[in-house]
């Protein structure tokens, strides 16, 4: 087995980030803007994995600024998709959650996306289709492996 230039497969890596965004996430981004923007539903898919949060502890996931991240939350809570609480041990700390309403709320987007996404599989013949569900099952393994460092240079594992 040949030596892999580690140099190429990053570059390949990062013209599939590119190709994954032209061809799959900027259409349904494109069907779904009118919904949702990309930053509210990150917020809530990040929100609906946790019980509640700080808003600096959101802030770092979403990796936005915390006055930026207040303006989308305060959308989020006037669609009533999220709500804010305060730490009883701390009235001064402000926790988010996400509502019951927000929760249902991301199930039928995530529908809605997976519809979107569905029609464009639809176009491939079966053995592509076999290739495709292959390849992402591999890609996934893979790539979940990989450690990344953190803006602070931290190691951080991604398990999702």
């Amino acid at each position: 087995m040949k030596d892999i230039d580690i140099n190429q497969v990053a570059k390949d890596l990062s013209g599939l980030i590119g190709v994954i965004d032209r061809v799959m996430i900027r259409p349904v981004e494109l069907k779904t803007r009118t919904v949702i923007s990309p930053l509210p539903y990150l917020t809530l898919r990040i929100l609906s994995g946790k019980k509640a949060i700080t808003m600096s502890e959101l802030a770092r996931e979403v990796q936005i600024a915390k006055p930026q991240l207040t303006l989308i939350i305060d959308k989020l809570i006037d669609s009533n998709y999220v709500t804010r609480e305060y730490d009883r041990s701390d009235r001064r700390t402000t926790k988010v959650k996400i509502s019951e309403d927000g929760l249902i709320f991301l199930d039928q987007f995530n529908d809605l996306v997976i519809e979107i996404i569905k029609g464009n599989i639809n176009q491939l013949d079966k053995d592509d289709v076999n290739n495709l569900s292959e390849a992402i099952r591999l890609f996934k393994d893979v790539i979940l492996k990989i450690r990344l460092k953190t803006n602070d240079g931290e190691i951080e594992e991604k398990n999702n």
